[in-house]
């Protein structure tokens, strides 16, 4: 059996699956405070009745590591740097608590321009320590042409700090600087808080009698074992979307045309396509706690509007509050005594559509606000249905202006036309008939609407994704992200390229696609001509069965 698990803001989610991917069970539980706790009662309660011991994959979908970013509580981190052709990058813009520059330094082709000095990123790493780091990330500039001064720092300022050192070309093997170092702070900033999750999570599972191995879902799509989860948690910080497009994915009957997605969560609503019945992955790496990054994902947009957002009813009628100030009415009697706004869950609480926690707290909270509570419900549900439509709409009017990748190919001469919505989450069945005038086309809801994000993690299979570097002038050839490093001969070409990288993934190399093919002529120093390569391959994310 196969088992996913989808830990919300609101609720946990868990599904399980038999040999054959079909649901065997689910479960949804309130999130606590103590997560483990909440792990424990998902997962004891979608087995009962089952042989645990027959789950033979665990995978996790989390938010964790983002709410981290989010709020402040990720380790701060310092950055530690080389020199090199154009200006270092402003560690406040990065959100870092601080950057060192060091006297090292290559030039673009990885050549070392001013030699490394010993002692130096140590004596950093110290004071980086000093100034409250809690993980640094170690940079150079061209690190990915050649890793080798990334790999001194990381190690010298290692055996002087306590806490994770990330080097920044292990994350990605792309030249955009700034955007590599953006993913490596995000990276070291949640390290040690997915230790401690994945420690927990390990006991519990014993605890619980699973044998079953532990898998993270990523942003794109991908799963990935506990074990790089540990050494690359940035790739899971856009999980939670991911997996509710993957669950989507699953379930779509119709699999053609352009489909809109909306995932209404409690505190935000999740927005994504299918195209030609395929997710849109994000053409140049995923935007993350307002950080350009390098990390791949499948493309969403997050809105700040759920069943717990306040709507808020001024002259020109009801506006939804931008953030969420606690659980709806119904389940907040304290809260509705204290005055505060109905949610759009008790809206459809007074429309009849659902029936959460005390459907008469909600009736007195529109009472409160007129005569007529149902017709203010009526209004107020729509003024939030108005809101999706203006971020739905906005949505697709920027992935129309962008260069538009499926999991599987690059759209060329398209755009994108919406034929339907499809609606996800606890509150999609009772939002999908008030949803259809307003979106303009027709809207549904599956059955497995509300538990759809754990269905995605179960699904989700493994995708691993690394480029590859070579220089033939300089006569070397580099795989940053498996730490490989070699000699060529000036005769090196396109097809060795793309021939090693897929031996050097080893069985992920077996289905991988090249996503970047390029060769091109080069004279570098010394009057030496050569070619530079470029070949990155990746798994196609995907659904197991």
């Amino acid at each position: 059996m196969f088992m996913g698990v989808d830990v919300g803001g609101t609720h946990t989610d868990a599904v399980l699956l038999d040999s054959g991917f079909k649901t065997r069970s689910t479960a949804k539980v309130p999130t606590g405070t103590d997560l483990i706790a909440t792990l424990k009662d998902v997962v004891a309660e979608v087995t009962r009745g089952s042989d645990s011991r027959l789950v033979e994959r665990l995978a996790v979908s989390t938010t964790l590591g983002l709410n981290s970013l989010l709020t402040g509580t990720a380790d701060p981190v310092g950055i530690i740097v080389t020199g090199g052709p154009g200006l270092a990058p402003d560690s406040s813009m990065l959100g870092a608590c601080g950057m060192r520059v060091l006297g090292a330094s290559q030039d673009h082709r990885g050549e070392r321009v001013m030699p490394w000095r010993p002692g130096e990123a140590a004596e950093a790493a110290r004071s980086l320590a000093g100034d409250g780091a809690g993980a640094l990330v170690c940079g150079a500039k061209f690190g990915p042409k050649n890793p080798e001064l990334e790999g001194l720092m990381a190690s010298e300022a290692a055996g002087a700090f306590a806490g994770p050192v990330v080097a920044a070309s292990r994350l990605s093997g792309a030249l955009n600087f700034p955007r590599r170092l953006a993913f490596a702070v995000l990276n070291a900033a949640v390290t040690r808080l997915y230790g401690r999750f994945l420690d927990d999570l390990d006991g519990a599972r014993h605890e619980l009698g699973l044998r079953a191995g532990i898998h993270v879902l990523k942003s794109d799509g991908g799963a990935m074992t506990s074990d790089e989860a540990r050494l690359f948690p940035a790739a899971a910080l856009a999980a939670g979307p991911a997996a509710s497009l993957l669950g989507l994915w699953s379930l779509d009957r119709e699999g053609k045309g352009d489909a809109l997605m909306a995932d209404v969560g409690g505190t935000s609503t999740d927005l994504a396509v299918l195209s030609r019945g395929k997710p849109l992955m994000a053409p140049r790496g995923l935007r993350i706690a307002g950080r350009d990054t390098l990390a791949r994902g499948l493309l969403t947009w997050s809105v700040a509007l759920g069943g717990d957002t306040d709507l808020v009813l001024g002259p020109g009628g009801f506006s939804p509050e931008p953030r969420r100030r606690g659980p709806a009415l119904a389940l907040d009697p304290e809260g509705a005594a204290s005055g505060r706004p109905p949610t759009l869950t008790d809206a459809l609480n007074v429309l009849g559509r659902c029936a959460v926690g005390d459907p008469e707290i909600s009736r007195a909270a529109f009472a409160r606000l007129g005569s007529d509570p149902e017709a203010l419900a009526a209004e107020a549900a729509g003024a939030a249905l108005r809101r999706l439509k203006g971020a739905a709409d906005e949505f697709v009017e920027w992935i129309n202006r962008q260069p538009v990748y499926t999991v599987s190919e690059f759209l060329v001469d398209w755009k994108l036309v919406p034929e339907r919505a499809v609606l996800l989450g606890a509150p999609a069945r009772a939002l999908a008939p008030l949803a259809e005038k307003i979106m303009g086309m027709p809207v549904s809801a599956p059955h497995e609407a509300s538990w759809a994000n754990a269905l995605g993690a179960a699904l989700a299979r493994p995708a691993f994704e690394c480029e590859l570097y070579a220089d033939t002038a300089l006569g070397t050839l580099s795989v940053p992200t498996l730490d490989v490093r070699r000699k060529i001969g000036r005769d090196y070409g396109l097809e060795d390229a793309k021939r090693d990288l897929l031996l050097a993934m080893g069985p992920a190399g077996e289905t991988a696609q090249f996503t970047l093919a390029e060769s091109f002529n080069q004279m570098g120093g010394r009057g030496r001509a050569g070619k530079v390569i470029r070949v990155r391959a990746q798994e196609p994310p995907g659904l197991m069965g």
